[in-house]
């Protein structure tokens, strides 16, 4: 079998599926901190990055602020949780990305540092999370200098399912939702179609190993804060631009999420990435083409909160 040019990439850094077993989570999170740098060309300019402490439920949560060039107070804000299947991914793994979608949105970005699993299992991120968002749409929108009344939540993989969730605990209090191939349930992991696509950064056997550091306990799969594809009530939630990929095998669940909220009257954009592979947005320096795609979102985003 033909091996892609970003598989062989990523297999020089041991990324091509950082969950195989076997692998510690110091490991896993060193290879993708190390890689990071390798794998996104620069971003655009933003007008400054702040390091901020957000008060948590466990103690402060570190976070980090984009503001983009002509941002002028009280401004549109984004909650940006990163991916990493709740185990690997941080502040760094992700700031060309977020340095690119401030920049092309011209929106605010708040990047949150939640806690990991094992270390912390579930529900320690989404209660992180929960907790970041509450201080950002109150008392902390002064030192973010956001407008509480145009706040957006974002997120890929892993961060795009923690997005949704906040999406949906906190509906009326926001304007819109970016998810990026988003992990939205953990409770049927066998795919169909599964072999076309295995292998690709995103395996089946990450998820059953995500399910084992983060969940702990099989049972609490079906518990909406960890699968929110699983909410029945639907309704009211903000707009949604959803990003796909299609070889991922979070691609269905995607698809799912996107009929479902438009059956309950939600509109939703979607961009299924064709030939592309999960995590392609961390991946402009592999997929030049990616760039057009990350900005086409970040620019949904700028529309939809200078409305």
């Amino acid at each position: 079998m033909t091996t892609s040019p970003w598989t062989r990439t990523l297999n020089s850094f041991g990324l091509d599926d950082p969950f195989e077993p076997g692998r510690t989570t110091p490991h896993m999170r060193k290879a993708l901190r190390d890689a990071a740098p390798h794998l996104d060309v620069t971003p655009p300019a933003v007008a400054a990055v702040r390091e901020l402490a957000i008060p948590g439920p466990a103690g402060d949560i570190p976070a980090r602020l984009y503001i983009p060039n002509g941002s002028v107070e009280p401004a549109p804000c984004v909650l940006f949780c990163h991916g990493g299947g709740y185990v690997i991914g941080d502040l760094e793994t992700h700031d060309a990305l977020c340095r690119r979608l401030a920049a092309v949105s011209g929106v605010r970005v708040l990047a949150v540092d939640y806690r990991l699993a094992p270390e912390h299992a579930f529900p320690a991120a989404v209660d992180d999370v929960l907790a970041a968002f509450d201080w950002l749409a109150g008392e902390g929108a002064d030192e973010v200098g956001a407008d509480p009344q145009r706040l957006a939540v974002a997120g890929d993989s892993a961060g795009g399912g923690l997005a949704a969730v906040l999406a949906q605990l906190r509906r009326t209090q926001l304007r819109y939702q970016l998810l990026i191939y988003p992990l939205l349930q953990l409770a049927e992991r066998r795919k169909s179609k599964l072999k076309a696509i295995e292998g690709h950064i995103f395996s089946v056997v990450a998820l059953d190993q995500i399910v084992r550091y983060y969940l702990g306990e099989e049972s609490q799969v079906i518990d909406r804060r960890a699968s929110p594809l699983l909410e029945d009530d639907l309704t009211g939630l903000p707009p949604a631009y959803i990003a796909a990929a299609e070889l991922d095998p979070l691609r269905d669940e995607g698809q799912a999420y996107r009929d479902r909220l438009i059956a309950s009257g939600v509109a939703v954009e979607y961009k299924l990435g064709k030939t592309l592979p999960h995590g392609y947005f961390n991946l402009t320096a592999i997929l030049p083409g990616t760039k057009a795609l990350i900005d086409r979102a970040a620019l949904a985003l700028g529309d939809s909160l200078r409305k």
